[in-house]
């Protein structure tokens, strides 16, 4: 359930291009940043990546067109991470090769592959452990690498590292009052007790930039993120929150986050449910079609429990799926 709350929040907020574009420009360089034009930034569809690659990434990816014009782009792939994971490079590395296919089936073959850019929004406490290098996690070491250089496979990675920083340095950032807060909030998310408290004296420092018809659906998912992860009785957190809102918000941003509350976990159980399935299903026929796992991450809760119950009965994926 806490992970479902940290990509819950991460996506909701970070997949409005307003917010993605300002982390952006916290992270590219100066050159880089004044060749695109990320007041455009376009969020992109990734329905059609494959169903076990997108469980294991936040699932945002954003396209920027360039100043100069034409059809030329670049696509930002931004994935959120709160423990030290080595596989992380080749997974993005899965990931970029699966943007790159989709492009090529639906381009004419000489058109150029656009560039694609990993950023990594790392939340953990302590700083992420390895430079943001495809390199760094080949074996073989630095001398063999530098003498391989222009075989091998390469690509950094940009990262923000949450674990380097500390909250006043995340506070005093250019972007909005509902970035930082979101960003505190998951940096802290599993690093310190009592959420609500360190988070609600923020709240209140930011009243005057809390405006606007966005803030209240923003204010109700960070709610419902610190009451999903944050220790305290639900009574206490709710009652700490509600008090550094601001007066105007309060009572519709508490009732949307008991709503958002409710949802998050019913759709935590849906997913525990597909994940359920998907096992049993990878267990009795070794592998799953594309289909399958199109049709699994499609179902709702009633289907998927029908399929667990005949999935030691049934032959092949026909006769599970009722064909």
């Amino acid at each position: 359930m806490q992970s479902h709350a940290h990509d819950s929040l991460f996506r909701s907020q970070f997949g409005q291009t307003a917010e993605a574009a300002a982390e952006l420009r916290l992270l590219l360089s100066a050159r880089a940043a004044a060749q695109l034009d990320l007041a455009a930034l376009v969020r992109v569809d990734t329905a059609w990546v494959d169903r076990e690659l997108r469980g294991s990434a936040a699932d945002l990816l954003f396209r920027a067109p360039l100043r100069a014009g034409g059809d030329a782009f670049l696509l930002f792939l931004m994935e959120h991470q709160s423990t030290p994971d080595p596989r992380l490079p080749l997974r993005l590395l899965r990931y970029a090769t699966q943007i790159w296919e989709r492009h090529a089936a639906e381009t004419p073959p000489s058109t150029p592959l656009p560039p694609v850019i990993p950023v990594l929004i790392h939340q953990g406490p302590r700083p992420w452990p390895w430079p943001p290098r495809f390199r760094t996690h080949l074996a073989g070491g630095a001398d063999l690498h530098e003498a391989l250089a222009p075989n091998l496979i390469e690509f950094d990675y940009l990262i923000d590292d949450l674990g380097t920083q500390s909250d006043a340095q995340i506070f005093g950032r250019a972007m909005s009052a509902i970035g930082r807060l979101t960003l505190i909030a998951l940096r802290n998310g599993r690093a310190i007790p009592r959420l609500a408290e360190h988070l609600a004296g923020f709240l209140r420092e930011l009243h005057h930039d809390l405006r606007g018809p966005a803030v209240v659906p923003a204010l109700s998912r960070l709610v419902s993120y610190v009451l999903a992860v944050g220790d305290g009785t639900p009574r206490e957190v709710r009652a700490t929150l509600a008090a550094a809102l601001p007066t105007e918000h309060r009572s519709e941003v508490m009732t949307t986050a008991e709503m958002l509350r409710a949802e998050g976990k019913a759709e935590g159980l849906v997913e525990g449910w597909r994940m359920s399935v998907t096992g049993l299903l990878e267990a009795r026929f070794r592998a799953l079609s594309p289909a399958a796992r199109e049709r699994i991450a499609a179902a709702d809760l009633a289907m998927l429990q029908s399929w667990q119950r005949r999935v030691l009965s049934a032959r092949d994926e026909a006769e599970l799926f009722g064909e």
